[in-house]
C-alpha cells in the first residue's frame, strides 16, 4: 500500500482533548507523554512506514487491534480505511483509547473491554489482520498459549498476524524495563521474591505459538522491507546488515533476532484449523461507540 498522499491524523476537538487529558491523568499518566498523547504521531511515523511495504490493502480490511493500550494503532488503521475492532483487558485503558479516537474525530472503531483474552467476543475467522503491538510479552506465561490459539481462531485463513514492538527474550537487556539479564532468570525466582519481573517473549513462541499452519512472510521479504522498517523493530542502521546476514543463515526473518520482535505471519488456507464446530459468538457483543 502507499500512504504518501495521505495527511496524518490531527486532533479536531479541544473539548475531546481536555477529556482525554483528564482521563489520562486519572490513570497516573502524563497526557503530553509521547507514549500517551503523542502515540498516534509515533505510529504515523513508524508503523505506517511498515504498512507501506507490506502486501496489504487496508481499505475495508477487517482488523483486530489486540491489546489496544491508548488506541494509537487502532486509530492509524481506521485513518487508513480499515474496519477496526480494538480490545484491552483494562476497562480504564479502553475508556482512554475511546477518548483518544474521539479527539481525532474517529468514531468507527469498535472498542471492547475483554477481561479474559482466552475468550474473545468474536466469531471464528472474523478478521483479516490481527495486530499485536507490544502486548504478548505482558500476557501471563500460563495463558499465552491459549491466547495465541484464540487469536488463531478469530483470524480468517489467508489472514495475517502482525507482531511488533515485543521485547525479545533472547537479548540480555529487557527492552521495556531496561533491566539487564532479567530475561534469563527462571520464573521460579518470581515466586520466591514475591513479585513478577517483566521479561520478553521467546521468538520461537512468537513464530510457532499460533499453530503450525503459519508462514513467516518476513523470510521472503526484500532487504528494503527491513531497511524501511528497522526503526520500528528497534534496529540501529549499523546493525541491520549483520542482522540480515545472520537471519538468512538461520532461515528466519531479521525481526526474530531484533531487540524488539517483529514478524508478519500468514495463516495458510489449507487444513482443518477449528475443532469447535460452527462459528461461535460471545453473548457479550463488542462494546459500541
Amino acid at each position: 500500500m502507499n500512504t504518501a498522499h495521505l495527511a496524518r491524523p490531527v486532533v479536531h476537538s479541544a473539548n475531546k482533548q481536555q477529556a482525554f487529558e483528564l482521563q489520562a491523568s486519572k490513570l497516573g499518566l502524563k497526557p503530553r507523554d509521547p507514549w500517551v498523547g503523542g502515540y498516534v504521531d509515533y505510529e504515523w511515523d513508524h508503523l505506517r512506514l511498515i504498512l507501506d511495504v507490506m502486501p496489504l490493502r487496508l481499505e475495508g480490511m477487517r482488523i483486530l487491534e489486540f491489546g489496544c493500550n491508548v488506541g494509537a494503532s487502532a486509530i492509524l488503521f481506521s485513518h487508513l480505511g480499515a474496519k477496526v475492532n480494538a480490545t484491552d483487558i483494562s476497562e480504564e485503558w479502553v475508556s482512554l483509547a475511546r477518548l483518544n479516537a474521539e479527539r481525532y474525530d474517529i468514531d468507527n472503531i469498535e472498542f471492547a473491554h475483554v477481561a479474559d483474552s482466552r475468550r474473545l467476543p468474536f466469531a471464528d475467522r472474523q478478521f483479516d489482520l490481527i495486530a499485536c503491538n507490544s502486548v504478548l510479552e505482558y500476557v501471563n506465561e500460563d495463558e499465552i498459549a491459549a491466547v495465541q490459539r484464540e487469536l488463531d481462531r478469530v483470524l480468517a485463513p489467508g489472514g495475517m498476524i502482525l507482531l511488533t514492538g515485543t521485547s525479545n527474550r533472547l537479548w540480555p537487556q529487557e527492552a521495556h524495563s531496561g533491566r539487564w539479564l532479567v530475561n534469563y532468570l527462571p520464573r521460579l525466582l518470581d515466586r520466591l521474591w514475591g513479585k513478577s519481573l517483566q521479561r520478553g517473549m521467546w521468538p520461537w513462541a512468537a513464530r510457532h505459538g499460533f499453530g503450525p499452519h503459519y508462514r513467516n512472510l518476513d523470510t521472503a521479504a526484500p532487504d528494503n522491507f527491513f531497511a524501511r522498517s528497522r526503526q520500528r523493530m528497534g534496529i540501529p542502521a549499523r546493525q541491520l546488515q549483520p542482522l540480515l546476514w545472520l537471519a538468512r543463515l538461520l532461515g528466519v526473518g531479521p525481526g526474530m533476532l531484533a531487540h524488539n520482535l517483529s514478524c508478519l505471519l500468514q495463516k495458510q488456507p489449507e487444513g482443518n484449523y477449528f475443532k469447535s464446530g460452527p462459528a461461535r459468538q460471545s453473548s457479550a457483543a463488542p462494546e459500541q461507540r
